[in-house]
């Protein structure tokens, strides 16, 4: 009987999406959107698909990440002074989606 933990499970499947990636043909870095190009690929590399969605809501500069961060005190206050740090990260993560989506649709509308 063969027993291994979940976790060396996990780490192979984590391992065998990262050779899949690297066997795929390099796309034009000028015409490849890398956001269309993850979405279209997440049902084959779940957790590189993850890992690149967490990398593209980086802020480029160091004034955005402060703006973000500084919204921390909004996201932690009193009463939520006992959250999880997965769930504070997870709730700035969402604030700033649909922060970033608000502005995309307004661009889109024009605006309006």
């Amino acid at each position: 009987m063969k027993f291994t933990s979940r976790y060396q499970v996990k780490e192979r499947d984590n391992l065998d999406q990262f050779v899949e990636f690297l066997k795929l043909p390099q796309e034009n870095f000028d015409t490849c959107d890398p956001i269309k190009w993850w979405a279209g690929r997440e049902s084959l590399f779940p957790d590189l698909f993850r890992l690149a969605r967490d990398i593209f809501t980086i802020p480029g500069s160091a004034v955005a990440v402060e703006r973000i961060f500084s919204g921390g005190r909004d996201t932690i206050s009193i009463r939520r002074a006992s959250l999880k740090p997965d769930t504070i990260r997870t709730l700035m993560i969402v604030k700033q989606r649909l922060k970033l989506a608000r502005e995309a649709v307004k661009e889109l509308l024009g605006n309006a």
